[in-house]
Order: structure tokens, then sequence, then C-alpha cells
């Protein structure tokens, strides 16, 4: 009998950990059986975030290096799951793995996404079949390589009974809005976490704003607030994506510096969280009123953040995805086990609305474990 089980490995913008799921996939369902995190060692964290937001140049041979200590740390975190769940590694058809993005460029003929994580590695240290690099395939499809979620999100929680709207907070925010099973749209809004976390780690030298208490202690300035929104990203049209690339310590500073006052750092990191927040209800505020809400993402954890979205939102009901049947934390893992189902089973992808991709793609490359 064919194995159903797939795993999904994904680390986000914010790069605190990798997080795998082990989830059972049939042709019109899927079950969470179980799920693990590890976390990036303090030395390949500091070289990745180097990399990838201080756009450091970094030697061929360096890059090299970095990238097989990647898809070390990604193949411990899988196996950590595997063994946990005592389970033989040919009982699982493949592993959707997305890599850690470095940078993403899409804005001319010559595009391109770059994760790192060697998915040869994975294959190697997990005696796994890997799938990985799906950004590119929608690239190459005239596609922008992201958001990719909303495509997962259609299968796992698409209704024809209920329109849905799903936002995810990680590093980046992202809606998928679910009109019915096949009908669904999406985009990247612009900062999640990555603004909030950039600063409270040059201010205070920590990972993220735990329960958004710093952000709760400063006082939000309204000038300052709308220097940030005028970045143009946030008024293109979609299909649009972004990432740390774009949105980090370098963006605010340059913000900082037009606005031209001095100001204390703790209402600077109010400032951004309520620049998040109101990107997010801006985007629900846009979709159909009679839409369920929920939310998924570590930015769920940030109370300040997800009590001033709930206020903006005037009453509105919302929910996490718990609600719809898997944790906030594990949907993005998850959809990545999804899509190397649809990869194996040669299955394209409709992401025409959310990448702006020309038509339907087979998304992601395999790598075949040792024989």
């Amino acid at each position: 009998m064919k194995s159903k089980l797939y795993i999904g490995v994904m680390s986000g913008t914010s790069m605190d950990s990798m997080d795998a799921a082990l989830v059972k996939i049939e042709n019109n369902s899927w079950s969470i059986i179980n799920s693990a995190r590890r976390e990036f060692t303090p030395s390949l964290r500091e070289q990745l975030l180097i990399v990838s937001r201080e756009n450091q140049n970094i030697s061929l041979k360096d890059f090299i290096v970095i990238n097989a200590k990647t898809g070390i740390e990604f193949s411990k975190c899988i196996n950590q799951l595997i063994e946990h769940q005592g389970i033989n590694p040919g009982g699982i058809t493949a592993i959707g793995l997305h890599g850690q993005t470095l940078f993403h460029h899409t804005e001319n003929q010559y595009s391109g996404s770059l994760q790192i994580g060697s998915p040869s590695i994975v294959a190697e240290k997990t005696n796994i079949t890997v799938v990985a690099d799906f950004r590119n395939s929608d690239i190459a499809a005239g596609g922008q390589g992201a958001p990719l979620a909303p495509a997962f999100h259609s299968w796992m929680f698409g209704s024809n009974k209920h329109k849905r709207i799903l936002i995810n907070i990680g590093g980046i925010a992202n809606i998928s809005v679910l009109l019915n099973k096949k009908s669904f749209f999406g985009y990247d809004i612009g900062p999640g976490n990555a603004l909030l976390d950039a600063w409270i780690a040059k201010n205070k030298q920590e990972k993220y704003d735990h329960k958004g208490e710093w952000s709760k202690r400063g006082k939000p300035n309204m000038k300052l607030l709308k220097i940030f929104k005028s970045d143009p990203f946030f008024k293109k049209t979609p299909p649009k994506s972004t990432g740390s690339h774009d949105f980090n310590l370098e963006w605010i500073l340059s913000m900082k510096k037009r606005f031209g006052q001095r100001l204390l750092a703790k209402d600077i990191q109010t400032t951004l969280t309520l620049l998040t927040a109101e990107l997010i209800v801006d985007a629900i505020n846009k979709c159909p009123k009679d839409s369920a809400i929920a939310f998924s993402g570590g930015g769920i954890k940030n109370l300040s953040l997800m009590a001033l979205i709930k206020n903006k939102l005037n009453g509105r009901h919302i929910q996490s995805t718990t609600d719809w049947g898997i944790a906030p934390e594990w949907v993005e893992a998850a959809g990545f086990a999804f899509l190397a189902h649809q990869r194996m089973q040669a299955k394209s992808v409709e992401l025409t609305k959310t990448t702006g991709s020309k038509k339907k793609s087979i998304l992601g490359a395999i790598y075949l474990p040792p024989q």
C-alpha cells in the first residue's frame, strides 16, 4: 500500500526556528500526525541574518559552507520528528523542504528566489525523497514566486459553505481569501514580525517582542506612522510579494531619518506594531464582510498586535486556525507537505491569482535519497 505520509519543513523570515510537520494526506483530506521544532544554532542564525538582512558580501566558499550547515540543521529537525514518532523513513513518501530564504528578486526579467539548506544533504541524511525549490518554478512561469500559501490554504480550509479569510503573520504578513473550495486569491500585505524583530534586536538584543510587552510600554507617533505608510509597496495592487530584503532594520533607520526628530526606542516599536496592525486590518476590510477570519503564524503570540487588530476590526469575530483544525504554528510547515504531495503526484498548482503566474505550474524539484 502506497504511503500517504509527508513531512513539511519551514523556517520563516524571522529565522527563529525550523518547524516540521508530519502530515497524512489523502485525496480530499489531511491530518497532522505530529510536529517538531528546532532552533538554529546561535552562530548559524547570526550568519543567516547577516547575509540576508545586511546584504553583506559572502565568498562562494562561505556560501557553500552555510548552505551545507543549514541543510544539516534541517535534517536534524526532520530526524528528531521521525524518531519521536517511531516510524521508518521508508514509510514517508517525501519531504517538502522550503529552505531558508536569503533573497527574493522579481523586479525584472532575470528574476529568482534563493533558498538555502541543501536538499541533497537532507535527502542523504534522512534517507527520504526531498522536494525543494518551489518558488523558482512559479517564477519561471511568470509569477512572483510568492505567496505560495494561498494554494494550500485553499486546499486545507476552503469551504463551499462559508467564505474565509486567513491571515498568516510571519516575518511578512500575507492574506488568503478563500471564496469557496476552488476559488481563492491572496497576496503579501507587508511586514508582519520582521520590523518588530529587527528593532527589538537592535535596541534590546532580544529575538522578538515577547507577547508585545515592549510595544505596550510606548506611545505611537502618528507622524512617523504616516512616513512608514508612504512606502510604495503598500500602494501596489496585487499580485504582490515582499520579504525581509525590503522590510528590515535599514528600512526603519531610513524612515526614522526622514522623521528627523528624537523618539524613544519603545515608541518606535509601538508605532511599528500599529503599522502592522493597520496594514492587516486594511487588507481584511477590502474582503467580503461575511467572511470568517482566522490567524496563523508566530505573530499571533504578540498580544499587543492582536489586541490592536481586534480593536480596529470593530468587534468582528476572529479566530485562530486551531478552530479550523490545525494549530497556528504548524500551518506553513503542513503547507509544504501538501506541496510535496502535489509534486510527487505531478499535479500542477493554481497560483495565477496570487503570484500572477501565467499558468498553473508543477512546483519543485525532486531529490532522491541514496539507493
